[in-house]
Formats: C-alpha cells, sequence, structure tokens
C-alpha cells in the first residue's frame, strides 16, 4: 500500500517540527558566574578583590534559558565588577564559586539564622578587642564575660555562655575591617540580663567552640545574680552618689 504523497510530505513537516520543538527544549546553554581562584584565602571583614575572581562557565539544559531560571545564590560574572571592594561575611576559600550570602553589602548587618517566637535578636556594642577579633563572622558563639562593681569591690565571671552570632556589623578603615557591633540569639531574660551588664558595667567576648548538644544561656548563674542586684555604675564614685 502505497503513501500518497502529500501524507508523506505532511508526516515529513511533523517530524520536523517534532525535532525542531525538542531541540530547542533540551537545547544546551552556557551561563558564567563568579568562582574564587584555588589560592584565595581569607577572613571575614577582608575586601574582596579582583584579582579573587575568576569566571566558571556551565552549560545547562533548555529549562534554564530564562535568565530568571539561573542557580540561585550563585552570582553572574558580568556583575563582578560592582563587588569588588566589598567585605566578605565569612572566612572563604577558593575553588568554589562565590556566593550572595559571602558578602556584606552596604553596611547592614548580615543575618543567617531565624529567630524563634521565644528568642530575640540583641545587637551589642564591640570594638576589635571586646569583640574578639574583626574577623568574627556569623554562625560562630562566643562566651560573655562582665565585670561590675558594687560594695564589695569589683567582680568580674561568666554571664552567658555558647551564644551563637547572628549578625556582625564592620566599618572599614581603608583595608582594614573595625567591628563595630555583634547581634546574639537570646532568650528575653537573657537580653534583659545583658542590657543591665552593659548599663553596669563593661562586658568583653570569648570565642566559644561549636559543638553539637553544647549548653547555652546563664553562665555562672551565682554570678548572674549578683550583678542583676548591682545598682553601681562601672567607674562611678561614691562622692557621686553623695
Amino acid at each position: 500500500m502505497s503513501i500518497h504523497p502529500l501524507r508523506l510530505l505532511a508526516l515529513l513537516l511533523l517530524a520536523v517540527c517534532v525535532g525542531v520543538s525538542a531541540y530547542m527544549i533540551l537545547k544546551p546553554h552556557t551561563f558564567t558566574y563568579i568562582q574564587l581562584r584555588t589560592s584565595v584565602e581569607k577572613n571575614s571583614g577582608q575586601l574582596l578583590e579582583a584579582k579573587d575572581l575568576e569566571p566558571l562557565t556551565l552549560t545547562m539544559g533548555g529549562t534554564f534559558q530564562n535568565p530568571s531560571a539561573t542557580i540561585p545564590g550563585l552570582i553572574p560574572w558580568k556583575e563582578a565588577s560592582n563587588l569588588i571592594g566589598l567585605p566578605l561575611t565569612r572566612q572563604i576559600k577558593g575553588g568554589r564559586p562565590l556566593l550572595e550570602s559571602d558578602l556584606e553589602k552596604g553596611g547592614h548587618i548580615q543575618s543567617e539564622a531565624k529567630l524563634t517566637e521565644l528568642m530575640t535578636g540583641m545587637s551589642i556594642p564591640v570594638d576589635n578587642v571586646a569583640g574578639v577579633s574583626p574577623h568574627l563572622s556569623t554562625g560562630e558563639r562566643v562566651h560573655v564575660y562582665a565585670s561590675f562593681e558594687d560594695d564589695l569591690g569589683a567582680h568580674s565571671g561568666l554571664l552567658l555562655q555558647n551564644m551563637p552570632i547572628i549578625g556582625v556589623q564592620r566599618e572599614m578603615e581603608g583595608n582594614q575591617p573595625n567591628l563595630v557591633a555583634v547581634t546574639l540569639s537570646l532568650t528575653r531574660n537573657e537580653a534583659v540580663m545583658l542590657t543591665h551588664a552593659l548599663h553596669y558595667g563593661k562586658i568583653r567576648l570569648g570565642l566559644a567552640a561549636v559543638l553539637e548538644g553544647q549548653k547555652t544561656g546563664v553562665g555562672d548563674a551565682q554570678f548572674a545574680s549578683a550583678l542583676m542586684r548591682t545598682k553601681k555604675r562601672w567607674g562611678k564614685r561614691e562622692e557621686d552618689h553623695e
């Protein structure tokens, strides 16, 4: 049984249309992102430099032909010049793509943790010394040490232990980062305690190890209780009360 030439032509046209459509769907598309050179190793707060970057070219299927459907978090190579001079939010090592979350933008606090309804984020002023290091980053944990004075003299102790850092704020002085504030995740009672310590005493942070199952919260309960009872400002002279 022979096929009519017009039917054969229609089948050929249909096959061509299906083939072209399939190619357009499956056609690979090339995208270029920013990658950190393998030799790069920097601490949080340090500035991103042009020499730190190289292009990373990826070939993807047709479902990625719309630029809005590219890989979330990765930064297109065309934006590289806009990122030079921005400080880093964390310690980075090369050989991987640069992520949007790796960079501090506009001097805002970078937050990487979601607070539960029972927690609050509280920012406290620190400097490079009191805040451990200008390269402190989100995700790390710190002990909060406090000093205060009462009628018996000066006292120092561990107020809060293993507190998670959810934000860091820095200011740049030339190429050097200066720590300005850190944001801790606290319960409301811990936030009140820390506020009292800031008003009546001094605080200093100490870097803590990030370990599973570690206890967070009040460190030395007896010391914390004594601090909450004091109403004497740090360094306040007795004659100021007269």
